[in-house]
């Protein structure tokens, strides 16, 4: 019987080998994209997380350049979870060309779709919600992807409530209405660190 569950491992144990991989890839998309900001995101920027073993990447763009770096990015990468793409969130990947996939996610700078520093930098900065954030994945990790991602996104739905609010923005409004799920839209991909 092929088990279902996720796999995690400790973010500080890879180090070593992401740590390269961004450096690298920072450089690729830098001349790409000389504009655009770039930031290591995800569980593997967050010292002492629990991770699936991906690197998540964060390009932010002002929105009058969204569709043209969105387009540009889906020549260099592979398109991932189409179905999630809104006019100011879109995502992509490469899982063959460095020893950890890697995902990138696009944002319009400042749209409601803006929040993922705000996640990362609340994790490294909170260590007691990190380690509540490890016990949820860890003990959601054998029930199969849509269960350890409805407990992760349970979870963070709380972090983007209070990013939400630091934006003056309503406090029930998330970061996408037209998404299903706080960062974890249809259940499709990964909105998260």
């Amino acid at each position: 019987m092929t088990s279902t569950g996720i796999v995690l491992k400790h973010s500080d144990e890879l180090r070593t080998q992401v740590e390269p991989i961004v450096s690298t890839l920072f450089e690729r998309v830098a001349a790409l994209f000389p504009h655009a900001e770039w930031h290591h995101i995800g569980a593997t920027a967050v010292a002492g997380s629990l991770t699936k073993g991906d690197i998540d990447i964060l390009c932010r763009v002002p929105q009058s350049d969204f569709d043209g770096v969105r387009d540009e990015l889906g020549r260099h990468f592979v398109i991932k979870q189409r179905v999630n793409w809104t006019s100011n969130f879109a995502s992509f990947g490469d899982d063959t060309s460095y020893s950890i996939p890697v995902g990138i996610q696009l944002v319009a700078r400042d749209s409601v779709s803006d929040f993922f520093l705000f996640q990362r930098d609340y994790l490294i900065a909170h260590p007691d919600a990190t380690e509540e954030y490890n016990k949820i994945k860890a003990a959601h990790a054998s029930d199969g992807p849509a269960r350890y991602w409805k407990a992760k996104d349970a979870f963070l739905a709380k972090i983007v409530a209070l990013w939400s609010k630091s934006q003056d923005r309503p406090p029930n409004q998330s970061p996408d209405p037209a998404l299903a799920s706080v960062t974890h839209p249809a259940g499709q991909g990964a909105r998260h660190p």
